[in-house]
């Protein structure tokens, strides 16, 4: 591997100094690197802007759309080696997907949590009239409270004001996404969430309690899409959790899926977030996946593995 001294404006050095021994700076000086030299080398050529714009869907996409029967897929192209980074790239991806998507009259729901963060920060700011809800629990994160839903929301409503309107949580998120909506010509309805194991020391543990959580595990609780939960066997566990709340049902979630105005969008990725996913998209709780290339071809690998244990099941003579 190169190696390149890089000087540091004296503004710079102490910020640097404090924070050399909790992050990796060769990282981040080489993704400037590329970005930057990219640019450079790209800008007489309108073919990168080109490809964004008319971006053929790959094999492995494909492949994930047909056999979890989603609308699209976006797979990452960056191979990312730690959580962090993975985060970044699948919320660089999943922003670039709004911003082609999200249009005049739009309703944005989001839901709180590291991977919702990493979207809000790489949309681009615009004048834009939608409507855009919080999803999840309790008012505020003391732990996170950058990812806390209500804080993404009121993000997302300064970097589309001034037409922009905010509901934070509190309220019914089913008042304003529901079956009796106008099915509209283009995707209007949008809702952006990530899924993740549920143990008694995770994020949404810590934000929902130790009563809680412990009723939670208590219910067999293994993970949660969108604040829905799913015990080990991939059945939904309908819990009750007191407090104020605004959470898109299970149902109200796959009705979305359906509709062809509808954009119910799963972020996540990693080795330990598969079996998360696997189960939401099963339910047909989502209809796009954004996640990276190791994620999808576990997805793949192992839906057809599945399937053929069932083939082999149903084809088992009677004894």
């Amino acid at each position: 591997m190169g190696r390149l001294n890089v000087s540091l404006p004296d503004d710079l050095t102490p910020l640097v100094s404090k924070w050399r021994r909790k992050i990796n700076l060769s990282e981040i000086c080489a993704q400037a690197l590329r970005h930057e030299l990219t640019a450079v080398e790209s800008h007489r050529s309108a073919a990168a802007l080109l490809a964004k714009i008319h971006r053929p869907a790959s094999a492995l996409e494909r492949q994930l759309v047909q056999r979890y029967g989603l609308v699209d897929v976006r797979i990452s192209s960056d191979e990312a080696e730690d959580e962090r980074r993975l985060r970044e790239s699948l919320g660089s991806v999943g922003a670039e997907y709004l911003n082609q998507k999200l249009g005049a009259g739009a309703v944005l729901a989001i839901a709180g949590g590291r991977q919702s963060w990493c979207i809000v920060q790489h949309l681009g700011p615009r004048p834009l009239e939608i409507s855009i809800v919080a999803l999840g629990y309790r008012q505020n994160d003391p732990h996170v409270l950058h990812a806390h839903a209500n804080t993404l929301t009121t993000l997302l409503w300064l970097l589309f004001s001034p037409r922009a309107e905010a509901r934070l949580i509190g309220g019914d998120p089913e008042e304003i996404l529901n079956a009796s909506l106008p099915v509209q010509p283009e995707p209007k309805y949008f809702v952006v969430a990530s899924c993740a194991p549920f143990s008694a020391g995770c994020p949404l543990a810590r934000l929902l309690g130790e009563e809680v959580s412990s009723m939670l595990l208590g219910r067999g609780v293994t993970c949660d899409f969108a604040c829905n939960f799913f015990d080990k066997h991939g059945r939904l566990v309908p819990v009750a959790i007191p407090g104020d709340q605004s959470v898109l049902s299970a149902s109200c979630l796959s009705m979305l899926s359906r509709r062809p105005d509808g954009r119910v969008v799963l972020v996540a990725g990693g080795r330990q977030k598969v079996g998360a996913i696997r189960l939401a998209l099963e339910a047909k709780l989502c209809n796009t996946l954004v996640t990276d290339t190791a994620t999808a071809r576990d997805l793949i690998g192992k839906a057809v593995r599945g399937a053929r244990r069932r083939v082999r099941c149903r084809a088992a003579p009677v004894r």
